[in-house]
């Protein structure tokens, strides 16, 4: 279960789209459509009417890289977050970013689907209608940027030296397991981050109701110069020295930092990026198929890198796991799941990818098993992520994601819905990241800490008999 809910955490998924429906009409002078230089083929076509061409809206906007969604009640929605334009055709109305605007709605229903006019195309912002001479052809240009991967390049050269994150993530899991009860879990997580050289400061308030039993926890990371620590329970932990190393060093592994670059640019399908006057929206999505191909390409460089052996003393490799301790790692684990999740919305994945394998490594696991894939079936049902990032400096103001997906392990399935916003700021501002002397001084070792659980519940299984 743990790595199931590390994964689903690290990654969020693709939206699918309500069918059209609606009365359906004779078609004429059907025309073809071509938005931002690719031709959107489909049964629905653009074709003139009373001097207007009129298109259809679904295709449109799903090509224009917009959210859409359909209710029971034929009612569109279509969004980049940035923009968003309601098509109510019961109300024969539009609504454009809440307010009414002067055009009815459906100017016409033809082959099942709504159709907008281009003349009412053309007053969204961002969008450009223009139809050839010949009016065989209507072409839509929009807002988005042609070179995605050039621009993914640019932004991850921004000069991001330092930034200060706010998230807020609400997660629920079911699983086909009877013993097992829903989980819902709600976390309110604030970061202070300096990537060079790498540190931060992590403050977690959880919310858990398992089984009816709700649990209220605060915790806390660090990762400096002086070690990575971390708070469980009322424990704090230390971790050892050659792991805090290794993460140290991620930021000045050049070699590996542009592979990355180099593999964040083969999985851009999803990607859509809006330019506006002040800001860029960054929506992206992703299929099962890109998922699992992104998977392995991560998999294949995290073990090329080196940076997956596991450091593990003998003494932790000859401890026992006992259940007791096993809930206690697993806490530890969708704690360090969450920073991934953070960490790869300012796109520092690599350090929480290696943190969770860590982690995993102390149970004297293979790293292999735990980072692989094998004997892992997932399906993305919903997959949808929206950033906005400032024109003039490229640094991230804000995120939102929505991920809903199924994962299949040995036969037992976990679904687990996930939603998450956060805002970031105090950038090139986060000056020092110091570990508390109180802290450095009652941490104590994780080889310690599994020992310690290993007593206490011997302790109980003794006042059990």
């Amino acid at each position: 279960m743990k790595k199931i809910i590390t994964w689903a955490l690290a990654f969020v998924f693709a939206l699918s789209f309500a069918l059209p429906h609606g009365s359906a009409a004779a078609q004429s002078s059907a025309m073809k459509l071509v938005v931002d230089g690719v031709e959107v083929t489909s049964y629905e076509q653009p074709f003139m009417s009373h001097d207007q061409v009129l298109i259809p809206v679904e295709d449109l906007f799903k090509e224009a890289g917009y959210k859409v969604a359909k209710d029971k009640s034929g009612k569109v929605n279509v969004t980049n977050t940035y923009l968003t334009v309601d098509f109510n055709a019961a109300a024969s109305s539009i609504e454009v970013d809440g307010k009414k605007a002067d055009t009815e709605f459906p100017l016409t229903l033809q082959n099942a689907g709504n159709y907008v006019s281009g003349e009412f195309l053309a007053t969204l912002e961002g969008f450009e209608v223009e139809v050839s001479e010949d009016q065989k052809t209507v072409t839509v240009t929009t807002n988005r940027v042609q070179d995605v991967a050039a621009f993914l390049a640019k932004s991850a050269a921004a000069d991001l030296k330092s930034v200060s994150s706010a998230l807020t993530m609400d997660m629920k899991m079911e699983s086909s397991l009877e013993e097992n009860e829903a989980i819902s879990m709600l976390m309110d997580i604030k970061m202070d981050q300096i990537n060079e050289p790498l540190s931060f400061y992590t403050i977690t308030k959880a919310s858990t109701d398992f089984a009816g039993e709700a649990i209220e926890d605060v915790s806390s990371m660090y990762l400096t110069k002086d070690g990575y620590f971390q708070q469980i329970g009322d424990v704090w932990v230390k971790h050892d020295d050659e792991l805090t190393k290794g993460l140290l060093d991620l930021s000045t592994q050049t070699d590996l930092l542009a592979q990355l670059e180099e593999l964040q640019k083969k999985f851009t399908k999803g990607v859509n990026i809006f330019e506006y006057d002040d800001v860029y929206v960054m929506t992206q999505t992703i299929s099962n198929e890109e998922f699992a191909s992104m998977m392995e390409e991560v998999t294949s460089l995290l073990l090329g890198s080196g940076l997956t052996e596991p450091v593990v003393s003998e003494d932790v490799k000859a401890t026992p796991v006992t259940e007791e301790a096993k809930t206690e790692e697993t806490k530890v684990i969708e704690e360090v799941a969450v920073e991934a999740t953070e960490e790869a919305v300012v796109e520092e994945t690599v350090t929480d990818e290696a943190v969770v394998v860590e982690e995993e490594a102390t149970e004297g696991e293979i790293t292999e098993e735990v980072i692989g894939l094998e004997g892992l079936d997932f399906n993305i049902e919903e997959f949808y992520v929206v950033s906005t990032i400032d024109k003039k400096t490229l640094f991230p103001l804000d995120t939102s994601a929505v991920a809903n997906i199924t994962m299949t392990v040995d036969e037992d399935t976990i679904s687990i819905k996930l939603l998450l916003e956060g805002t970031f700021s105090n950038f090139n501002a986060v000056k020092e990241i110091k570990v508390p002397a109180d802290v450095i001084k009652k941490a104590i070792s994780m080889e310690e800490y599994m020992k310690q659980l290993e007593l206490e519940f011997e302790k109980a299984e003794a006042l059990n008999k």
